[in-house]
């Protein structure tokens, strides 16, 4: 079977990203011979991005890279969609994969279609996501189009499932779980010279206990009321180190959330690293006291697996998927409850037993998430798609 695979957020840091690059690798790793895959790269990520050599790569002329386009305040041209749709028509495809309906376009002369769906934030909660109308509509009517093309969605939790069944009318059965995994880099890393020195790159001092946040600095993320949280909930020598990309296409508050620290008067206790390579992270989740993962809503939640798979504890919101992704390995508050996080958060600094009783759960709960068995989960979908497949589509 021939399967196309859009390359359109391969360039993008954020979790769209990962997710595409991480389940072309896993798919690759899995060394599959049944399948034949091509992978369809807008033409100005294409020196951004790394396509496996086993994959055939297929360039695509667009005006504007869709990891750029699709953010809080544009939208991808209708010359670029059909430019992706025109590419995927003429490459003989007997199905095309979307790891992210982030960056969906219509095609046509394709046998079976299949579409990652990762949550439903974007749609119930646009005012946290779009800074205009236009960008809610777009994103609204991208997403619409996505489940009607679509022969199976996927989602990467089963929260995130029960969310897209109910705000799209979906049968049960058309919606499947493919969940994400850690990258093989992120590991516990033992306290070394190299190691304190990484942190004192981003203004971490080695000596200080930290709690860490990974991801973006979007609103969704509920950031304003963790530095709330954290000014009454921590004492003096501990300190909060936010590690986001300060550039991102995505709505960003990080403005707002650098006044807050300044009222707050957290100046000296909270670090903005701005984004961070996965080699070096993985230091800075092996020497935080715990990840705090405060979201108001979350499809899976890749960064408290990675933590966990460095052996570090988290401090949770209920939200989501959340609970089901990191269960015993953390502590869990009401996102929207600033009391209830603050002492979340001093009852877990205040027991040092807790923290490793709860350090060897995460590492365990960690080995649940992988993604050799998201790229196998992946190929039984597509195969179980290829049997039921009407005669006389694309072969």
């Amino acid at each position: 079977m021939r399967i196309g695979i859009d390359g359109g957020c391969l360039s993008n840091r954020r979790g769209f990203g990962r997710f595409a690059r991480q389940t072309l690798q896993a798919l690759a790793e899995v060394g599959d011979n049944a399948h034949e895959f091509v992978v369809l790269v807008d033409r100005p990520s294409l020196d951004q991005v790394e396509i496996p050599s086993a994959f055939e790569t297929r360039p695509v002329e667009v005006r504007e890279a869709p990891s750029r386009a699709a953010s809080a305040t544009g939208r991808r041209g209708v010359r670029d969609l059909l430019a992706m749709g025109r590419a995927a028509a003429k490459s003989r495809l007997d199905m095309m994969y979307f790891p992210a309906s982030y960056s969906f376009f219509p095609v046509w002369n394709v046998g079976k279609v299949v579409v990652t769906m990762h949550d439903t934030l974007a749609l119930a909660h646009p005012e946290l996501v779009f800074t205009n109308w236009r960008g809610r509509l777009a994103w609204a009517v991208k997403e619409h189009a996505a489940v009607r093309w679509a022969d199976r969605i996927l989602t990467v939790s089963q929260a995130a499932r029960n969310d897209l069944i109910a705000w799209f009318g979906l049968e049960p059965h058309e919606v499947g779980v493919v969940p994400e995994g850690p990258e093989s880099v992120f590991r516990p890393v033992r306290d070394s010279e190299e190691s304190r020195s990484i942190l004192r790159k981003y203004r971490i001092d080695p000596s200080r206990r930290f709690l860490l946040y990974v991801g973006g600095l979007s609103p969704h993320k509920n950031l304003p009321r963790l530095l709330e949280a954290f000014a009454t909930g921590a004492s003096d020598d501990v300190d909060l180190i936010l590690v986001g990309d300060t550039g991102d296409v995505f709505l960003t508050h990080v403005p707002a959330l650098k006044a807050a620290v300044k009222r707050l008067g957290l100046q000296s206790r909270v670090n903005f690293t701005g984004f961070v390579p996965d080699a070096e992270l993985a230091h800075l989740y092996s020497r935080a006291y715990a990840l705090v993962q405060p979201s108001l809503m979350e499809g899976f939640g890749l960064p408290p697996v990675e933590a966990m798979a460095c052996g570090t504890p988290i401090l949770s919101s209920r939200a989501g998927s959340l609970p089901e992704v990191v269960g015993k390995a953390g502590i869990f508050f009401d996102p929207t409850d600033v009391g209830a996080m603050a002492d979340a958060i001093r009852d877990f600094l205040g027991s040092a037993e807790r923290r490793r009783d709860l350090a060897a759960k995460a590492l365990d709960r960690s080995s649940l998430f992988t993604w050799s068995a998201a790229a196998s989960a992946l190929l039984e979908c597509f195969d179980s798609l290829d049997a039921g497949r009407a005669p006389g589509r694309a072969a």
